[in-house]
């Protein structure tokens, strides 16, 4: 799976802020948690698997720039600190929290969730036929 955003399109994005390093690995992996929010959404795509929509086009380019950002300030593209509750450096100390009530940090943008949310796009409710 490729991005839907360039490395240049998530300059722009983050003008004036810096570009990370790994820009285009978070823009893939971004991608892929976009694609997984968009699962029964049904929209017309061209043969790279992209909207022949320009607007729906544009609002998933927003969402996957939005979830990049947001990946790279957790500092944690992996998910591997989604449960951490404490952390210190020195001596290393680390708690997790298992609990059901609390479960760490969001592994989507609470924007990128509101822009889908506002655009139609998310939670999608698929008809069930039967």
């Amino acid at each position: 799976m490729t991005s839907y955003v360039t490395v240049l399109e998530y300059t722009a994005f983050l003008d004036p802020d810096p570009v990370p390093a790994n820009a285009e690995r978070l823009l893939s992996r971004a991608s892929t948690t976009i694609d997984k929010l968009l699962i029964g959404t049904v929209y017309a795509t061209d043969t790279a698997g992209l909207p022949t929509d320009a607007d729906l086009l544009d609002i998933i380019k927003q969402a996957v720039c939005l979830q990049a950002q947001y990946i790279s300030a957790l500092g944690d593209e992996t998910g591997a600190m989604q449960n951490v509750a404490s952390m210190s450096m020195g001596n290393q100390s680390i708690s997790r929290s298992f609990s059901l009530t609390t479960p760490g940090t969001g592994r989507v943008c609470p924007d990128v969730l509101d822009l889908l949310q506002v655009a139609g796009l998310h939670p999608v409710n698929p008809i069930l036929w039967g």
